[in-house]
């Protein structure tokens, strides 16, 4: 049984040997006659002409059947002897033509193959396009040639490219495409109506350039297309069924879509889906002006999308709408970093349906946009019109512990301990220029709130600690306001509000200073800011870290910030001295304040006066004081207490008693504890003394040494004492003055040191030999004391105690004198 099957398939072999056989003795002997009567069947469907080299019969090429190898095929139409340019040409044509149409005298052709060629389309700028070439040659026919249903289309089967390129370029429209297809293949099925064609291969794209204005998409790109189109010749209607362009980074694109030719104006839709691509592997596939756009925002996001665009064939622009979402990802900011952000939404190019799609018209809305600004959470809604000149609303919320402004704010300089804050914001303006700097205006509008509960935080540079800091502010793109803030720096509790101006024109760069008007109430004030304000700042390292924008925007706000605060407290302290009803005004700027009308009861039932500067922006100098002042009624004793002697021992407010009025003036550098340098003091001092007293004062005292050892200068009392003294460094200059007291009656002038120069001269009349006792009134100004006979003294600092000697007043007025 199984020897008559293989004689059976032997005799069958042999037959279609001998048929083939037959066939290419055939074709070889009819060669030329069947060429030309190829060449002279498609010469009549082209209005152009078609040249072969050679062509040769293969019948086991592709599959057993009638299959044809042609070589050096170039088709050209009427006018390639003006444009040079082939319609289409192939280094090798294989075809394959379906026996029953062969018998039928129709040629069929079952498969095609092109390799190492190429298909060049063009329109001419006076409108000429080498696709006439499939119009008839014959005028007779032209008029049917459109619907001719045995034309050349619907006698192709499969196509396959093999190193092919293709291209059309239109030079009206400016548009062209154009692709290599390395390997790939197209099968063709047909119906009554409709045409089907499934493309799949390995395809280069030079690039598809619908405006060139705009750029190209696909440009220089390697893909893998999977693409099924069926046209519906009835209906004149194209589809592109579910399809896939496989990307070069590995990204699969799915594309639909339908073209209606039925209406004088075509329309067409266009669909294309991605799961999980990244922006950066998007890009390459936009067409240039698309991808600087999206490029410039440095979003490196991996995203689910839908694009649908709609639109006409015409040069009007079609209807792009996007749904995207994004997986989690981070966004760089001049301030800092948004992290793990995520988001989804809708992009439009015709917001307003009245208007024609356009970058002018395009939306993005996006009602949910959540991350973190660097561990700061955050969420906020964002509408952006017109990407030409984006404008965005944004509504957006913080919610966050104060702990997580730390990374933000640099911990080495701002450190949070606890507390939270919540932020609340409305932003409508221009994206691009919401403030400009050379005309210092907005475009737009910025406002919301700020509170803050129960916040600790410490910086650093200046070693300040603030508790239980609470408040609400309200801002907006020109005032930062404050209706109550409270704090504490850890002796004092301080109740604020105000104002801070053109705070965020200042942190866009508007030429305007930083100016905050404040309000300041302190029930009871201990005075440890000095210190503060005059220490030099630490400096922290920061090597080795990046630099955060924030930070120093914040530290530079701080720095450059003047305040004009006015303040009240009902009792200060600072070291020896105490206060009551402090009001006053003070201007702090560039690590100086200004003191301006303040005032205050102290040293007893009296009021203090005192304007001034405290400047401590010099660098490389001391911190300077200047002040002007005017006492009235003081108790002298609480004044030399409250201010530390003034730096001297000599006179202190264990031996000094009265009442002092005074008008004064007094410069001097201060050491960063806080301390007078001695060597840099100046000023001046008009005082009234009365009232006066000095207790056990030593110079007194030596004097009762050498004479009038019987009185009480143990505590004498003086009449008022009205004089002018000027400082210079250490050195108090004594301009001549009389001491009228109930023991003695003494002219002194000289220099009094507090660096052991003290060199004043006494004159002691002979009139003082009189008696005193209890009875004595005391007599200042008295004419008759200033004359006669006096005894000269000299008080002399030796080794760092006032000595009094005998002087002559010859040898005195010579000293004077030098």
């Amino acid at each position: 049984m199984f020897s008559k099957i293989l004689k059976v398939f032997g005799v069958l072999v042999l037959f279609l040997l001998i048929m083939f056989a037959a066939v290419e003795v055939w074709l070889n002997r009819n060669r030329d006659e069947l060429f030309r009567k190829v060449q002279s069947i498609v010469n009549d469907k082209l209005n152009g002409n078609l040249e072969i080299e050679d062509f040769r019969f293969r019948p086991f090429s592709g599959g057993l059947g009638l299959n044809f190898t042609l070589v050096n095929v170039k088709l050209t139409d009427s006018l390639y002897t003006i444009h040079k340019t082939p319609f289409l040409q192939a280094e090798l044509m294989h075809v394959a033509l379906d026996f029953n149409g062969f018998y039928k005298g129709e040629i069929k052709i079952k498969n095609l193959v092109l390799q190492n060629g190429s298909l060049r389309l063009f329109v001419q700028k006076d409108g000429y396009s080498n696709l006439s070439i499939f119009r008839s040659a014959n005028s007779k026919d032209k008029k049917s040639a459109g619907t001719d249903k045995d034309g050349l289309v619907e006698k192709l089967g499969n196509l396959r490219f093999i190193n092919f390129a293709a291209s059309f370029s239109d030079s009206v429209s400016g548009k062209s495409y154009g692709a290599l297809f390395h390997d790939a293949s197209n099968r063709m099925t047909f119906t009554d109506t409709t045409s089907e064609a499934h493309f799949r291969g390995a395809v280069f794209f030079n690039g598809l350039v619908f405006r060139p204005e705009k750029g190209g998409f696909l440009m220089n790109q390697e893909t893998n297309l999977d693409l099924s189109v069926a046209y519906d010749s009835e209906n004149k209607l194209l589809k592109i069924r579910p399809s896939s362009l496989l990307s070069e980074t590995r990204d699969t694109i799915g594309i639909q879509g339908k073209f209606n030719f039925a209406d004088s104006v075509p329309l067409f839709e266009l669909n294309f889906k991605a799961r999980k691509i990244a922006v950066k592997n998007a890009l390459p596939l936009l067409n240039k002006k698309v991808r600087d756009q999206i490029d410039s925002l440095g979003l490196q996001a991996t995203v689910d999308t839908q694009v649908k665009i709609a639109g006409t064939t015409t040069q009007k622009p079609p209807r792009v709408d996007v749904h995207f979402k994004t997986d989690t990802f981070q966004y760089a900011i001049p301030v800092g970093m948004l992290r793990n952000m995520r988001t989804e939404g809708e992009y439009t190019n015709q917001g307003d349906t009245t208007q024609l799609p356009g970058v002018e018209n395009a939306r993005l809305t996006a009602p949910e946009v959540k991350g973190f600004f660097e561990t700061i959470p955050f969420r906020f809604s964002l509408v952006l019109d017109n990407f030409r000149n984006p404008r965005a609303t944004i509504d957006g919320s913080v919610r966050a512990e104060a702990k997580s402004l730390d990374p933000i704010l640099d911990p080495t300089r701002y450190r949070f301990k606890k507390g939270k804050i919540n932020i609340d914001f409305h932003f409508n303006g221009n994206l691009k220029r919401f403030f400009d700097p050379k005309t210092d205006k907005f475009d737009g509008k910025l406002y919301g709130k700020v509170s803050i509960q129960n916040v600790s935080m410490d910086y650093l540079p200046r070693q300040i600690h603030l508790q239980q800091i609470k408040g609400e502010f309200a801002f907006n793109e020109k005032a930062l306001v404050f209706p109550t803030l409270s704090f504490s720096d850890g002796q004092n509790m301080l109740f604020m509000q105000g104002r801070v101006m053109d705070l965020i024109p200042y942190l866009f760069g508007s030429p305007k200073s930083l100016r905050a008007l404040v309000n300041v109430n302190i029930p009871t004030w201990r005075l440890n800011w000095l210190e503060t304000l005059l220490a030099p700042r630490q400096n922290i390292s920061t090597r080795g870290k990046k630099k955060v924008r924030l930070v120093d925007l914040l530290d530079n706000a701080i720095d450059n910030i003047e305040i004009v605060m006015k303040l009240q407290s009902k009792e200060l302290k600072y070291r020896h001295f105490t206060g009551n009803n402090v009001r006053g005004e003070f201007t702090v700027k560039n690590n100086s304040v200004r003191i301006e009308n303040f005032s205050l009861s102290a040293f007893g039932a009296t009021t203090v006066r005192v304007s001034g500067e405290m400047d401590n922006s010099g660098i490389g100098q001391l911190p300077s004081l200047k002040l002007r002042g005017k006492v009235t009624n003081a108790d002298v004793q609480k004044v030399f207490y409250a201010f530390d002697n003034f730096g001297q021992k000599t006179i202190t407010s264990e031996n000094l008693k009265g009442k002092l009025n005074t008008d004064f003036s007094f410069q001097t550098r201060l050491s960063n504890s806080v301390k007078i340098v001695p060597g840099s003091m100046r000023g001046s001092l008009h005082f009234d003394l009365y009232k006066g007293y000095l207790i056990n004062f030593e110079p007194l005292l030596k004097i009762k040494k050498l004479m009038f050892k019987r009185r009480n200068f143990e505590k004498v009392e003086f009449s008022p004492i009205r004089s002018d003294f000027k400082l210079k460094g250490q050195e108090i200059e004594i301009s001549p003055m009389e001491i009228e007291s109930n023991v003695i009656t003494l002219y002194i002038d000289g220099i009094y040191s507090f660096a052991n120069k003290t060199d004043i001269s006494i004159q002691i009349p002979l009139s003082n030999l009189r008696k005193r006792d209890s009875t004595y009134v005391l007599n200042p100004n008295d004419q008759d004391k200033k004359e006669g006979s006096r005894i000269y003294l000299r008080a002399i600092d030796e080794n760092g105690e006032v000595n009094i000697k005998l002087a002559f007043r010859k040898k005195r007025n010579k000293e004077l004198e030098k």
